[in-house]
């Protein structure tokens, strides 16, 4: 065998060795595993009964994002409530907007949508509270549909995700985020949302790009069930990253 031949084989071989090397750490991010490893994180926020203790993990500030939509029927509104908190990192101040929205499909497909309510929210004393000052400028009177977070309650490790059911796991070549959804049976959590004890609802755990790489911490957990659904989204930089 000539040099030239033996230069092509061997370019070959390392050729393939770095794409099996390269698959494999594919399927190794799409694995339970791996995936469950990463939602577990999740521990170090949930639960944080006093959101305040949040700037001990993130120094820097933070944002929560808060949705809740309902829907009483096929002819109903969809009344969508959005909460963004920003943890201020100067004045240790945990503060944001509350938007209320109702959504509509019309006769001809349409969606109309409207805003209902928007103000300023604050958190103080354990609980979310709304400003004064700008309520007369909107269609209805404000309200919160929680006054406190699912996170200062539901508690999340690596043994109690291991014990779920998996319906759906999934890790994003194009992205780089990751989601893996359980099915979840919690009286907590059923409490907190309104429904029967023994309910059995998904949570959807969604990861980040920066998080799936260990670059920064973000994530959005989901609870879904019929027509009712309610997420929590958190994004910050982790104290030492």
């Amino acid at each position: 065998m000539g040099k030239i031949m033996t230069k092509k084989l061997a370019l070959t071989v390392a050729l393939l060795g770095i794409m099996l090397l390269t698959l494999t750490g594919c399927f190794g991010k799409s694995s339970r595993r791996f995936i469950e490893g990463k939602a577990a994180e999740l521990s170090k926020v949930y639960p944080t009964e006093n959101l305040e203790d949040l700037f001990e993990k993130f120094p820097d500030g933070f944002q929560i994002r808060i949705t809740d939509t309902e829907k009483k029927d096929e002819n109903s509104p969809t009344i969508i409530y959005q909460t963004v908190l920003n943890g201020i990192s100067e004045t240790k101040e945990i503060k944001g907007e509350i938007t209320k929205e109702s959504s509509l499909k019309n006769s001809d497909g349409k969606i109309e949508k409207e805003i209902l309510y928007k103000g300023n929210v604050y958190y103080k004393d354990g609980s979310l509270h709304l400003s004064e000052g700008n309520s007369s400028k909107n269609k209805e009177k404000g309200d919160l549909k929680h006054s406190r977070l699912l996170m200062q309650e539901f508690s999340i490790s690596r043994s109690s995700l291991k014990r779920l059911e998996v319906a759906l796991k999934g890790y994003s070549f194009e992205t780089g985020s990751a989601s893996i959804t359980y099915k979840l049976k919690n009286e907590q959590v059923n409490d907190y949302l309104g429904l029967e004890n023994d309910a059995q609802l998904n949570m959807d755990i969604n990861i980040f790009e920066p998080t799936v790489s260990g670059k920064n911490y973000g994530y959005s957990i989901v609870f879904r069930k019929d027509r009712l659904y309610h997420s929590e989204g958190i994004v910050g930089k982790l104290k030492g990253n």
